[in-house]
């Protein structure tokens, strides 16, 4: 009897394709999504929640910002308080009003040797909270835009990446130091001022970079290179940021938190300089200040009018500077009476940062204040903290010196000191 030969039912077929297309579909999902986990996006930054505190900075109201993760061993405490009464008193305005700003500490202990630096009062109160949350930072949910900056017009002269001759190893990091050659940080990391013959120069420091990476983006990228950038030391990925900064021909500052009239000290955080410690307390977090990145030609304080007025704890500070070979650039108008040899220039004008309108006006207004200044004693340095408005006027306002007499300079150069050194 002759067999019957069996064919496949065609809903078997149909059967295969679709689990094909499925798998195809699971497998361009999956590889979409790893990609999107790879990126992150502008403006947002997860974080553990356990390493979320409050940042409260200002007068009355008070003003804030967001910030970002610190990625190296970190000081746990609280954040920056106003400190009324400065002379060139700052202010830092989030993007938005009302909203709030966050400090981030890791949870581990202070990665300081002496048991001093990890006692009770930098521990949480609430150790319990877990999981993930997601930052997202106001003012920054615009499409990108291109880049039409001054610093994008001619070719960056980049600044020296960090020399091991001008490093010293420390327990808590490295340190600048004086080559044996006797070459210092202030000069080999200070980018060079163009010649402005019979023009009045002004110096331009942005503050508060690293904390906010759209901006601190912008600021590197849209900036002209002569204006300076400092970084916050309790930022994440300062070696990245500051970099590149230097690659696009900025010279970099790092900022030291200090002692403010009003409000909570501690709320500096634990690598704070207080007037109530000890020389040796202060040279121990200024050690891990200046450790948190490299290559760059000066410190600034950040708030600090009541330990600036201290000479006596001021003063040793500004020796260790000078001993490192960097210089120091100051807003409180106080820090020349301490009498050091440091090369440091003192602000003129605190520019406010550009949170709205009115804000801008103040902007504006600074910055022809700043002219003033300049065209009377020949120069001036104005000091500001990033925000996205604020560079913006930054940016155009420094298209229109050259009509005015007027040229931008970096702030090394116009940094003074009676050290022979110098």
């Amino acid at each position: 009897m002759r067999r019957r030969r069996l064919r496949r039912p065609v809903l078997s077929r149909l059967t295969w394709a679709w689990l094909f297309a499925l798998g195809a579909c699971l497998c361009l999902g999956a590889g979409l999504f790893h990609l999107a986990s790879k990126r992150e996006g502008a403006g947002r930054i997860a974080l553990p929640v356990e390493q979320l505190e409050v940042f409260a900075r200002a007068e009355t109201p008070p003003a804030q910002m967001p910030v970002a993760q610190n990625s190296a061993p970190a000081l746990r405490d609280g954040a920056p308080a106003k400190s009324p009464g400065a002379r060139y008193a700052d202010t830092m305005e989030s993007d938005e009003p009302g909203e709030t700003l966050a400090l981030i500490y890791p949870g581990e202990d202070a990665m300081f040797a002496d048991d001093e630096m990890a006692d009770d009062e930098y521990a949480y109160a609430d150790d319990d909270f877990g999981g993930d949350v997601i930052i997202t930072i106001p003012g920054h949910t615009s499409a990108v835009r291109a880049a039409t900056a001054a610093s994008l017009q001619e070719p960056a002269r980049k600044i020296p990446d960090p020399l091991p001759d001008l490093l010293r190893k420390t327990a808590l990091g490295e340190t600048p130091r004086i080559a044996p050659d006797g070459r210092k940080a202030v000069h080999v990391y200070a980018r060079q001022a163009e010649p402005a013959p019979g023009k009045a120069r002004i110096g331009i420091l942005v503050g508060g970079l690293g904390l906010n990476a759209a901006v601190t983006e912008r600021a590197i990228d849209e900036l002209p290179p002569d204006i300076s950038l400092s970084f916050a030391p309790y930022a994440k990925n300062l070696d990245f940021w500051t970099k590149k900064a230097r690659d696009a021909g900025h010279e970099v500052l790092i900022e030291l938190p200090m002692e403010g009239y009003g409000g909570n000290a501690q709320a500096l955080g634990a690598a704070a300089l207080l007037s109530s410690r000890t020389e040796k307390e202060n040279a121990q977090r200024l050690e891990w200040l200046m450790a948190r990145f490299g290559a760059y030609v000066a410190a600034t304080n950040y708030m600090g009018a009541k330990f600036s007025a201290d000479t006596q704890a001021l003063g040793p500070v500004l020796a260790q500077l000078q001993s490192y070979g960097v210089g120091y650039v100051d807003d409180t108008g106080a820090a020349a009476r301490a009498g050091s040899g440091v090369a440091m220039a003192t602000v003129s004008r605190m520019i406010p940062s550009a949170a709205d309108p009115e804000d801008l006006r103040m902007v504006k207004r600074e910055l022809a204040a700043l002219e003033a200044i300049a065209q009377q004693d020949g120069q001036a340095v104005g000091k500001t903290y990033a925000y996205a408005a604020t560079i913006d006027e930054l940016a155009s306002w420094s298209r229109s010196l050259e009509q005015k007499n007027l040229a931008v300079t970096p702030v090394s150069s116009l940094l003074q000191s009676n050290s022979a050194a110098r």
